[in-house]
């Protein structure tokens, strides 16, 4: 089957001068009914039009300019509403782009004009995607078409969102029509691929852990934090800190987000910390879990069927500066970026998850920790490039990110871009607030269980440990464990004066590796992953 599939695997329809034929066809297809009334009326109005001339030029001209404007407008209407007219439209671009960068083979002929024979480019398209695949094979346009991409972005006014490299070929997948997969915020809900945002936009956070909003003022992100709500508490705990004390305040009162949203910075530096140590509650009871299966190697939060927990920070800058504006805070603000660190690094196999919010983004808004770990990244409204940079990082520095302001002569808000680290970033819509007379927020929220972690019903509680505890905890020598605490450092990771149950699980993971026949710094790496 597999090789059935390599022979038949369908590229796309080959772009010719055929495209352009059809565009005329479509025109002509379109003027037709009126020039057939043109010609009907001419015929029925035709003695007194030759015993008037002047009647018969005003005529003319009239009949001309109305079938003109009357075809141009269905000719719109065509491709804006209906996806067969948009794939045409964008066959007609992509033969354009062709021929006026002249990637094409002039052949001559003997007193004739010189025939137009294009390369190998081939064009699919479904609902939410453009792919254009290109032949290489050693021809002529072969480093042209290994640097296209970011020109056909340009031409489609689309988002690049990844390029397939091939045997002979290279692909580039665009995105397209994304507002077309825009969802209803009421309609945020967690599915198996994760939280769903657009039709066809997950944040999977099982897997890509951790998301980073950003929003400039009036973009849309308190609209977009609101809409991730109404998914999120459905499955899980979510906790909220709200330093404009504004855009959540209200929430408090509400029993399913009753104590779990914090105005006050003392308060709200002491739930990060809670929030952490709930996480290594957490590690313990999985941990105990295992024990009492019987497991080889301890499994996820799903595997024991446990909540998920997030941790919501909306304004993180300016949480952040409050707590070093204070002198007496300073020592504490330390614990608790330290905390939150520990959350982002090792929270995401215990099911706990941070979002943090903020508007424009500077270099040192964000902890380098936290930009490399925090794996989902969305924007919506207008940012400034330099934020765009630091947000979506190295993989998207050349990429033109464009604010849209209408979309068919339209306002639109909560537009941006959606990437996971490492990837290109992509066109993005935040789900669409519905009238306030249908659907609210907090009407919606008044209904929902209030849902816990599974604490009341344990009775595991988290320990730490000093280093000659967890060397023998973990059955080997201390300057043994002192190996592998200092190759988990090289690679990063930070340790405080005593160590936690996270911090027990990650060296048992590692000593597991070591014992399979890995090196130290193979063991480490698949222990910290």
């Amino acid at each position: 089957m597999k090789l059935i599939k390599q022979i038949f695997h369908f590229k796309g329809i080959k772009i010719g001068k055929k495209d352009k034929t059809l565009q005329k066809i479509i025109v002509i297809v379109l003027l037709l009914p009126f020039l057939l009334l043109f010609g009907f009326l001419t015929y029925l109005l035709l003695p007194q039009l030759l015993s008037n001339y002047i009647l018969l030029i005003v005529y003319t001209i009239l009949f001309i300019a109305v079938s003109a404007l009357a075809t141009f407008f269905f000719y719109r209407l065509l491709h804006i509403k209906f996806w067969f007219f948009k794939k045409l439209e964008n066959r007609r671009l992509l033969l354009r782009h062709l021929t006026e960068n002249r990637i094409f083979y002039p052949i001559k002929r003997k007193d004739k004009k010189d025939k137009i024979k294009y390369p190998a480019v081939y064009l699919k398209q479904n609902k939410y995607t453009i792919i254009v695949t290109l032949e290489l094979r050693g021809g002529q346009f072969q480093d042209k078409f290994l640097n296209i991409g970011g020109a056909l972005e340009v031409t489609y006014s689309a988002d690049l969102m990844g390029r397939i490299d091939e045997k002979g070929f290279v692909s580039y997948v665009y995105s397209a029509d994304t507002i077309l997969g825009r969802i209803s915020a009421k309609d945020v809900r967690v599915v198996d691929k994760g939280l769903m945002l657009m039709e066809d936009v997950f944040w999977d956070y099982v897997h890509d852990p951790h998301l980073l909003v950003a929003g400039g003022i009036g973009g849309g992100k308190t609209v977009f934090l609101r809409s991730i709500l109404n998914g999120l508490l459905r499955v899980g705990v979510v906790e909220i800190l709200d330093p404009k004390q504004s855009d959540f305040e209200s929430y408090s009162q509400l029993d399913v987000l009753k104590d779990r949203v914090e105005i006050d910075l003392v308060q709200m530096m002491n739930k990060i910390k809670q929030f952490k140590e709930n996480m290594e509650i957490r590690y313990a009871t999985m941990r105990q879990f295992k024990k009492d299966r019987n497991e080889k190697e301890l499994g996820n939060f799903q595997s024991y069927d446990l909540k998920p927990a997030f941790l919501i920070i909306d304004e993180f800058p300016s949480f952040r500066a409050s707590m070093l504006e204070q002198r007496e805070l300073v020592p504490e603000a330390e614990i608790v970026m330290g905390a939150l660190k520990q959350v982002i690094l090792k929270g995401r196999q215990a099911g706990f998850f941070a979002i943090i919010a903020t508007q424009n983004v500077k270099a040192d808004d964000l902890p380098s920790t936290f930009k490399d770990n925090i794996m989902t990244r969305i924007s919506v409204g207008r940012l400034s490039q330099f934020s765009y940079e630091v947000i979506f990082g190295e993989e998207n520095k050349n990429k033109y990110f464009k604010y849209i302001e209408q979309i068919n002569g339209e306002r639109v808000y909560g537009r941006g871009y959606y990437g996971v680290f490492g990837n290109p970033a992509r066109e993005f819509f935040s789900p669409l607030m519905p009238k306030p007379e249908e659907w609210e927020y907090y009407d919606e929220f008044e209904t929902l269980e209030r849902l816990e972690l599974e604490f009341d019903k344990q009775v595991t509680v988290a320990k730490t440990y000093t280093g000659q505890e967890l060397s023998k905890e973990l059955a080997i020598d201390y300057r043994v464990f002192k190996k592998y605490k200092s190759e988990f450092e090289t690679a990063g990771q930070e340790f405080d004066k005593t160590y936690s149950t996270s911090d027990l699980i990650m060296f048992e993971r590692a000593v597991d590796y070591r014992k399979s026949g890995k090196t130290y710094q193979e063991a480490i790496s698949e222990a910290i992953l």
